[in-house]
């Protein structure tokens, strides 16, 4: 037993008695539905925790009906399949961490309900680590709109919430699946409550073999059929939710832990099994105080992320074992100034430290933040500013901004022209300072310029059909960027020695159409991206001028949904450019188009429903990869039961 592990597991079950004694009281839940499920009585929601209000920026929410779908699924299966967000994928078993706009996963903030829980380590998170079915609402923004919640998030912002609906009743669900490859799973949601209180539980587990075959076209000159191995999956967590709702004052409290085993598969260039685990654990929680006076609001939020990551790696012998403890305070006061206007200041303070035997030694680092906006409508224009100034490591940062317009085009309708521009920057990670060998403490924080032009509308056409459409341009200037190369010696170190630009167009259309018993719809996506390399400090450095790895230039997705009362199917494709795999773009992985296919029936009596789906996953068995060497899966079928009881 290592002296940091005894060390760890004291400190660990301090915080936990602490916990267990501050929520110890009956654990209940809730669940979400598609709205056609079960008739409710209306629901009151008394406060939003993020502000979708600010004129000038660009905003995707995930669809209920969507996220019921995915409920035992990934939040990066979803993004993947109904986002313009690229998923870099190391397949079953493996890490998936998100891409905006041609930057990578260190320039994207995943947020819970507002609070950043991307490591400190890596400066970012593994969305293959979070079911959908705990989450109660998913937000995205992009570039520019992410500075509406934290700072850092060049690429974007993954906001995903909890939160309450304020009504008296009950509520049971359960939701197993199982499927291919030695794969099932379980999601328990236990709600209940009145409009006063309102505690919520949520507990799941995942299991799987990924047992699949694959073609070897690199053991070889001729391909091969082999069987994945070493890339067992074993996942389970819980999270539970405390509300009170007194008058003009909101008080939540919220604890989350989940811990996953992991078998990570070898890449096809190396022996079948190199001996390749991780183990995650993490623990959140999160104590939330929200003040309404007349035209004024306050919150106050703690947040305490315990975030532990143990690697082992038998055939390079290296075992690395990382602690980190982040501290979170942050308070917020917002006041309508007259009928159009509105004022919001936030104060930010975030505590680190970390406990790995890859850094000489416990590493700590506090950072505060200092963030004013103003936003303005009235009748069919709107204007937001934003200003904040970073205090990291006692050096005041240069000031980031954002200034967003829009317009509505035609009085009284959902027709709207916006456009912003934003100064963002990104603080290195602890890794990029601390890693030993390679880390530079010394490393600048790297800062991008954006800019946005966008278009919506939104309009019935008739009764029964409504049509949503939205299309954006984009530029990126990222300068001082960090990249890891080849020092002096014989390791990597980190360095900023690279500019980016990234530039693009979005666009999406989505079709509504209910009539009587007949609900269809279809929504498509698609995305293009040019992230060139404009600068890099490495002599003889080969990417000037060339794309960026693993960024594709090209991304599409669809899906078609057709009910008919209680029976439903959706077809949903996905299709993915090539990817180049070396800076001088001399090799790709050539792109792909991947089907899935899924339908179900639900059964309703009283207060009790039943939803029976069953789908087959890549129907065409097409053979790809998102990350070089690593393959995924063919075919693959699934069963799903949703059970829902209210009361």
């Amino acid at each position: 037993m290592y002296d940091i592990d005894r060390k760890v597991d004291k400190r660990l079950k301090i915080k936990l008695l602490y916990i267990v004694f501050l929520f110890s009281m009956p654990l209940y839940g809730q669940m979400s539905f598609e709205a056609d499920t079960i008739k409710i009585n209306e629901v009151v929601v008394s406060r939003n925790t993020i502000n979708d209000e600010s004129a000038g920026y660009k905003k995707t929410m995930i669809d209920s009906s969507v996220m019921v779908k995915y409920s035992n699924s990934a939040i990066a299966d979803l993004l993947s399949e109904n986002t313009e967000v690229f998923i870099k994928s190391y397949g079953m078993g493996g890490t998936a961490t998100p891409s905006f706009r041609g930057t990578d996963a260190s320039h994207t903030l995943v947020d819970w309900n507002g609070i950043n829980i991307n490591s400190p380590m890596l400066g970012q998170t593994d969305l293959s680590l979070i079911p959908v079915g705990i989450m109660d609402d998913i937000q995205i923004y992009f570039g520019g709109a992410s500075m509406l919640l934290n700072n850092g998030g060049i690429g974007g912002t993954i906001n995903i919430e909890t939160k309450p609906e304020w009504k008296k009743e009950t509520l049971v669900s359960l939701n197993g699946a199982a499927g291919s490859f030695g794969s099932y799973s379980g999601l328990m949601k236990v709600k209940t409550g009145n409009f006063k209180f309102q505690t919520v539980t949520k507990a799941y587990f995942q299991n799987c073999e990924n047992n699949f075959r694959y073609l070897n076209s690199v053991i070889g000159p001729e391909p091969v059929w082999q069987t994945r191995t070493n890339s067992q999956v074993r996942q389970q967590g819980l999270l539970q939710e405390i509300y009170l709702n007194n008058s003009n004052n909101v008080v939540s409290a919220r604890i989350w832990y989940e811990s996953s085993d992991r078998n990570l598969p070898a890449s096809l260039l190396t022996e079948p099994n190199t001996g390749e685990k991780q183990f995650d654990e993490s623990l959140r929680t999160m104590l939330n105080f929200d003040v309404f006076r007349g035209n004024s609001d306050f919150t106050f939020t703690g947040a305490w992320v315990m975030s532990r990551l143990n690697y082992f790696n038998r055939l390079a012998s290296i075992d690395s074992r990382n602690l980190s403890d982040a501290l979170t305070l942050k308070a917020s006061f917002g006041n309508r100034i007259g009928e159009y206007s509105k004022l919001k200041i936030v104060i930010e303070e975030l505590s680190t430290v970390i406990n790995s035997n890859n850094y000489s030694n416990n590493k700590t680092r506090n950072t505060a933040t200092l963030t004013a906006s103003v936003e303005r409508n009235k009748n069919r224009f709107g204007t937001s500013i934003l200003i904040r100034e970073i205090l990291d490591r006692n050096n005041l940062l240069i000031p980031d901004f954002s200034a967003g317009v829009q317009f509505r085009l035609i009085d009284y309708k959902a027709y709207y022209l916006k456009a912003n521009f934003s100064r963002n920057s990104k603080i290195p990670t602890m890794n990029e300072m601390f890693w030993n060998p390679g880390g530079n403490p010394a490393l600048k924080n790297e800062h991008a310029l954006m800019y946005e032009l966008s278009y919506e509308m939104n309009q019935q056409l008739s009764v029964p059909l409504k049509l949503k459409y939205d299309i954006s341009f984009f530029r990126y200037n990222i300068k001082d960027m960090i990249q890891w190369h080849p020092g002096v010696y014989t390791y990597w170190t980190a360095d900023n020695i690279a500019s980016v630009n990234s530039t693009g167009a979005e666009s999406s259309v989505s079709l509504n159409y209910i009539q009587n018993n007949i609900s269809t719809s279809l929504r498509a996506g698609y995305s293009y991206t040019r992230a060139i390399s404009t600068r890099s400090d490495i002599e003889n450095d080969m990417s000037a001028g060339k794309q960026l790895q693993y960024i594709p230039e090209n991304k599409a997705n669809a899906m078609l949904r057709v009910a008919y009362k209680n029976v439903y199917s959706s077809w949903i494709a996905n299709l993915t450019g090539k990817r180049y795999v070396t800076v001088d773009n001399s090799n790709y992985l050539p792109g792909y188009f991947v089907n899935s296919l899924n339908a179900g029936i639900k059964f309703v009596s009283k207060g009790t429903s039943i939803d029976v789906n069953f789908g087959i996953d890549n129907i065409f068995n097409i053979y790809y990869q998102s990350i070089a060497y690593y393959p995924l899966p063919g075919r693959s079928y699934s069963l799903k039961v949703l059970v829902q009881i209210v009361k």
